[in-house]
């Protein structure tokens, strides 16, 4: 790893942290507020009283075309998204190696014993600096290619339907 690729690295593991995070809090809120609601209904038939109304969550509509329809614009955005993100990062990346990376390099050589004409080499080094490579977007072709699918699907159930 390179001394300029720490605050990239940090970035993304912050920023994966997070959503895990996000995930985890949300799912456990929807897990114990789904217990409450049963053990509520439980204890409202063991008394015989009538039971409690139900909630949105679970008086939601029958699965319909829509639902197709929303899924696929979310992943096929979203994927366009990721595409595009990528892209960005890898063009971040890739920028001219800075003096001080240079002389970084060039000191690394000569503890490790590199002859004279290496670390001159090294010193001399003005090739651009390699970050992230472009091709890690196509990553990005994954989820469009299943909000495609889902787009397909919604078309076909609504010529179906009429």
């Amino acid at each position: 790893m390179r001394s300029g690729d720490t605050p990239v690295v940090i970035i993304m593991v912050m920023l994966i942290g997070a959503v895990a995070a996000i995930l985890i809090v949300g799912l456990t809120l929807r897990y114990r507020r789904r217990e409450l609601q049963h053990k509520e209904r439980l204890a409202a038939m063991e008394k015989g009283a009538p039971l409690p109304a139900l909630t949105d969550f679970e008086q939601r509509a029958p699965w319909t075309p829509r639902m197709y329809l929303l899924r696929g614009l979310m992943w096929l955005f979203g994927g366009i998204g990721l595409t595009l993100f990528l892209l960005a990062v890898s063009s971040a990346t890739h920028r001219p190696r800075s003096a001080s990376d240079r002389a970084f390099a060039a000191q690394r050589m000569k503890d490790f014993g590199g002859s004279e004409e290496q670390i001159r080499q090294v010193q001399n080094d003005t090739s651009p600096q390699e970050g992230m490579p472009p091709g890690l977007s196509v990553l990005g072709l994954m989820p469009i290619g299943v909000g495609l699918a889902y787009l397909i699907v919604y078309r076909v159930e609504v010529k179906n339907m009429h």
